[in-house]
């Protein structure tokens, strides 16, 4: 088998895998790939993991992991326990009778572990970031390898702090049998303290549950509730451990959210940085690492926010082979949507999106709303006539529902949603327009993106940039793909100039300023 996947290369293909290989002769451990879409990353990725001759690949979704083993067959897939069916109970390998310790013999056709055991024999093995931080750090099975691959590299941040943050609620006491309460304190250190007191009562209701899950049948409800109780109980604790060592010795800064509602208190402890963690956890498993994505856009800010040494990475990138004509951007700016303004100017922004769908009778497109606010303002206040072409959705639940009915309609439907600017695919007639009603600013009302900006202001700008280009690139997925894209915040101008240095010249050239 070539160790290329194609009869041919595209534009910048053989030249960034010939830059990539000098890089790690050369002795660098780390080459980070910043390349568009439609450079074809995943053969560049399938090329270096077949001549490494051992490789983790890590992509940020289940789909994706799908698409490449479509394309790639030789790739060895490895998936979450809940993705697999469990042969002796009606439930999934998460929450199997196994995860106390219980096994029959109906157990060797299991499809998790001979799943598993495919992947930890093959060469190359294809993950997604959830599964191989949970997996390699804590399960055990699988060894380090040559080369291990990021891909839609610019989500390892943030795969890396949900994989770190936890938290305990009263609800989830009670759901374990405790009888303990998050105590009433006022200020954050004390929340540390519970923290400390809270883990021997986690380690009882621990062995309380495996015990009474092994006295009763195993197949049964109360079984399989025991064994999900179980396992949250040692995934929290666990967690918590870790939490407490690397705020004691000061290795990472956390911060604490609580909160208060029908069920009780909850509290949630979440990392300002993963740097301090990132080789620990991500990197440690392999002797060299390719980071793939279309927005890297900030090199020094991306390698601050995974801790890893300049002089230990080399930046490849590749330009856009898409022509510039094809997918414009139109600046519209319409609408101050800043805290103050928001109220006043929906208005404007509804007047604004309604003339762009009437532009486009009989297109499909998207709207990229940024907020659920925004969203639902323009499904109740468009005019009647563009209304019946909106499809959209209320809370996460119904993205996909709302993805499907989208991508299946035979009509000139118009997506609505704050939530799609990553990880989605509406090429060719899916959308020839798509609109980006706000900047995407991170939310600084959450704490830890508060805390994060404050000790390093450039990732603020860089995590925005980052949200535009990804929007901008869910469209024009080919050379001969077309669609035009309408950037509507009054900000959007100024911000276009302001981030030049930071926006990619692909994506700089193709900014055009409409007439006013």
């Amino acid at each position: 088998m070539s160790p290329f996947p194609h009869s041919s290369y595209r534009p910048g293909q053989r030249e960034a895998i010939e830059s990539i290989e000098a890089a790690f002769a050369a002795g660098k451990r780390f080459v980070i790939l910043e390349a568009p879409t439609g450079a074809g990353k995943s053969a560049i990725a399938v090329t270096l993991a077949r001549r490494a001759g051992n490789s983790y690949v890590v992509t940020a979704q289940k789909m994706l992991q799908d698409q490449y083993v479509r394309e790639h067959p030789d790739l060895a897939v490895m998936k979450g326990r809940s993705n697999y069916p469990c042969l002796i109970a009606p439930t999934h390998a998460a929450a199997a009778p196994c995860i106390a310790g219980r096994k029959l013999p109906e157990c060797e056709e299991c499809p998790y572990f001979t799943a598993k055991d495919v992947a930890m024999a093959a060469s190359n093995t294809i993950m997604n970031y959830a599964y191989y931080l949970a997996e390699l750090n804590y399960s055990g099975g699988f060894t380090d390898r040559d080369l291990l691959v990021l891909d839609e590299a610019h989500n390892a941040e943030s795969a890396l702090m949900g994989f770190a943050q936890t938290g305990l609620s009263d609800a989830d006491l009670a759901r374990i049998g405790s009888a303990m309460r998050l105590p009433q304190v006022f200020e954050e250190h004390a929340w540390f303290d519970f923290a400390e007191q809270v883990l021997p009562e986690l380690g009882l209701r621990g062995a309380a549950l495996e015990e009474e899950a092994r006295s009763v049948p195993h197949a049964s409800d109360h079984s399989l509730g025991l064994l999900r109780a179980k396992q949250f109980v040692d995934s929290a604790a666990r967690r918590l451990r870790h939490m407490l060592a690397s705020e004691a010795d000061g290795s990472v800064e956390w911060v604490v959210e609580h909160w208060r509602n029908a069920s009780g208190q909850g509290v949630a402890f979440k990392p300002v940085s993963v740097s301090a963690f990132a080789e620990e956890f991500l990197f440690t498993h392999a002797r060299r690492v390719l980071l793939m994505s279309a927005t890297i856009l900030d090199p020094p800010t991306y390698m601050r926010a995974l801790g890893i040494n300049e002089e230990d990475c080399e930046v490849v990138t590749v330009g856009s082979s898409f022509p510039a004509r094809n997918r414009p951007i139109l600046l519209r700016p319409s609408a101050r949507l800043t805290r103050h303004h928001l109220e006043a100017d929906l208005p404007r922004l509804t007047d604004a999106v309604a003339r762009i769908i009437e532009e486009h009778p009989t297109e499909k497109g998207v709207i990229h709303a940024h907020s659920y606010r925004i969203a639902a303002h323009l499904a109740r206040m468009l005019p009647e006539a563009q209304r019946g072409r909106i499809i959209s959705h209320v809370d996460s639940s119904g993205r996909d529902a709302a993805l499907q009915a989208h991508l299946q309609s035979p009509d000139a439907t118009v997506l609505l949603t704050p939530s799609m600017t990553e990880g989605i695919n509406l090429d060719g007639d899916n959308a020839r327009f798509q609109v980006l009603c706000k900047i995407p600013y991170p939310y600084l009302g959450d704490a830890q993106v508060r805390a994060r900006t404050d000790r390093d202001p450039d990732w603020y700008e860089w995590r925005t940039c980052l949200s535009v280009v990804q929007a901008y690139g869910r469209s024009v997925r080919s050379a001969d793909d077309y669609a035009v894209t309408y950037l509507l915040d009054a900000g959007f101008p100024a911000f276009v100039r302001r981030q030049q240095d930071r926006l990619p010249e692909w994506f700089l050239e193709a900014v055009e300023s409409e007439p006013v």
